[in-house]
Parts: C-alpha cells; structure tokens; sequence
C-alpha cells in the first residue's frame, strides 16, 4: 500500500496517525478511487522484474506496459512502479521495483513460495491470459453473501461502538432487542453485540488485511 502525506482539509481532523492509505484526496468517495497495493499485502498483486531473452526465443512475450489500454499507473515514494490495468473482463494489478521502459520489453515473475502462492498463480494466470487476448477464466475468490452481510454488522456494530453506542442501545438497533435490564444481561445478542465490536477493532487495527487473502485463514501464514 501507498502512503502519501496528504493534510486533511481544514477544520477536519483526521483520526489516523495523518498519513493517508492510498495514493488520493481522501475527500474524494471512496469509490472512484483505484486502490494499489504491494503484493506482500495483496496475492492478486503480481510482482514484475524487468529481464532480457534471447530475441529468437520463441516463448519470448515482450510487453509494452506503459502502453496496455485502460492503464492507470502510479510511481511510489520509493521508485517503484505500481499498474492497476483495467482489461475487458477484470482489474488487473502489478508492481515493479522500478519504473519499466517506454515501449516493449520482456519481463519476468517473482513468486514467493508461501501459504499465498495459490492465489497468487492464479492472479498471475488471469493477468498472462489477459495479456495473451485469451478469456481469463474463473475470476478471483469473492466473499459469501452471508460472511458480507456480517462484515456488514461488524462495520455498523463498530461506528456505534465509536459513537459511544452502550452495547445494549447496538443490539436494540441492528439486532432487534427489545426489553428490560434483566432481558437483556440473559440474551444471547448480548455476546453476540461484543463479538461484532471487538472483530470491528480488530479490523480497523489492521485485521482488515485478512480480507485480502480470502480464503487463505489466517492461521496459515501467521
């Protein structure tokens, strides 16, 4: 990920540690920013290494990266090259350690033989078979629609909490509970409303980046 010291406007007061995440206005909507990661954090992120083949060798594949249509590309703080290219079917992500050349050029992959390495081939695929004008196949591991829908409720269950929301005032607003002191301390969405909040903290302290390896758990690569 990027981190560009951009100032929150005046009489805003950002809750971060004043860094922005992502190489953009943070007062623009979150949707209309494109998103880069490093690959370290994100397996669909392919890693490049600029590489020299033999001009007759027929597997030779020379790319012109600067030039691939639906492009949109940004340097880093640190002289990398981040491309986030937007093929017929689907985003594609990349990054080099340099900036690549104008024009053609042969390039080669780098990847770490880790609890991710499946997910990152399989990126790696859809990105050659893209390049190649060939149908990407099956796109990346999407959430379930019931894990979505609780990510959901862990999102509001934490702005509530943030709010100084009392657990009770969160359960009778997203859980439906309805009734007296007693009622509540015997309910099962008590437990419930402090499970949403505590895996809400934990995603804003940095969890969140567990998403990005679904449906790698966790427990394999920590």
């Amino acid at each position: 990920m990027l981190f560009l010291n951009i100032k929150p406007p005046p009489g805003e007061v950002s809750p971060s540690a004043g860094g922005c995440d992502f190489p953009a206005d943070p007062r623009q909507p979150a949707g209309r920013v494109p998103l880069f990661w490093m690959p370290a954090l994100l397996p669909e992120a392919v890693e490049l290494r600029r590489t020299t083949i033999l001009s007759d060798d027929p597997a030779a594949m020379p790319i012109d990266l600067p030039g691939l249509s639906g492009l949109d590309a940004r340097p880093d703080v640190d002289g990398g090259w981040h491309g986030l290219w937007q093929s017929t079917d689907l985003s594609h992500q990349f990054w080099l350690a340099e900036t690549p050349p104008d024009g053609r050029a042969t390039y080669c992959v780098v990847l770490p033989l880790d609890a991710l390495l499946e997910l990152r081939a399989e990126a790696l695929l859809r990105f050659w078979r893209a390049l190649s004008g060939r149908p990407i196949g099956e796109g990346p591991r999407v959430l379930p629609q019931q894990t979505r829908d609780r990510f959901i409720l862990v999102l509001r269950a934490l702005d509530g909490h943030l709010e100084s929301a009392s657990y009770r005032q969160i359960a009778e607003t997203l859980l439906g509970f309805s009734g007296t002191k007693a009622d509540w301390e015997a309910d099962s969405r008590k437990n419930q409303t402090r499970r949403l909040v505590a895996d809400g903290l934990r995603y804003m302290r940095g969890g969140y980046r567990d998403l990005l390896r679904y449906p790698i758990h966790s427990a394999y690569w920590r």
